[in-house]
């Protein structure tokens, strides 16, 4: 498939993930609530890479290794009962940057189910989404933290001012993806792409002398809290 830039008109360029693997709880039916599954998934990035390609500069494209991480979490941690809601939930995700204009301009999403029908069929759903997209998102989501929910799963995105702290858990089961670097919990510096979960009280320190972001998603269930740690870990 062909999408033109709307800003040039010329034919954007495909950065492809085929064939991503994630474990995690997601179905409607009693057993696929309590048993963590295989999702194979087939993402295409719509974007410019040319400035990247330029100037070998990495910040100019995405870092397709932390996109992989950054879905992973997503999928493992919200437990979502629908492959459409997972693939809609990825999707705004991915073309709502933390910062800056996006690079990502659309987004096709393919999300299989291997086990679900004990080989009898492999059943998927595959979206297309652009930036016209986004109407609808924020009609569902008034502009707030919240990126994208549904009943079993909120999904956030919370800034932390420079030099700010933010205090997580507090009696919810989040789980928390750090997005941008200079985070110290407990003194300890955290790596991008840094997952920390657990209903335990955390206080993280925005050590940066600018804005930066981390991602949560608020789940309930101690028991898939169980399952999901067990995968990432």
């Amino acid at each position: 498939m062909t999408v033109l830039s709307k800003t040039t008109g010329r034919p954007l360029d495909v950065i492809t993930l085929r064939d991503l693997v994630v474990h995690c709880v997601i179905g409607v039916n009693p057993e696929e609530k309590i048993r963590s599954q295989l999702l194979r998934l087939d993402i295409k990035l719509y974007l410019d890479v040319s400035p990247a390609g330029l100037s070998g500069i990495l910040s100019r494209t995405v870092d397709y290794s932390l996109i992989a991480k950054q879905l992973a979490f997503i999928l493992t941690y919200s437990r979502f009962r629908l492959l459409e809601s997972a693939a809609e939930a990825l999707a705004v995700f991915l073309l709502t940057p933390a910062q800056g204009e996006a690079l990502i301009q659309a987004v096709d999403i393919e999300i299989h189910k291997p086990e679900a029908l004990g080989g009898v069929a492999i059943p998927s759903v595959r979206i297309y989404r652009d930036d016209e997209s986004k109407s609808s998102w924020i009609k569902a989501n008034p502009p707030s933290s919240i990126l994208f929910q549904v009943p079993e799963a909120v999904m956030e995105r919370k800034f932390v001012g420079p030099g700010a702290e933010i205090l997580i858990g507090e009696g919810k089961d989040t789980a928390v993806l750090i997005e941008s670097a200079g985070f110290v919990l407990a003194d300890k510096a955290l790596a991008i792409g840094s997952t920390l979960i657990g209903s335990k009280r955390l206080i993280l320190h925005n050590s940066n002398a600018e804005e930066r972001s981390i991602l949560a998603v608020t789940f309930r269930g101690q028991q898939r809290f169980q399952l999901a740690e067990d995968r990432l870990h």
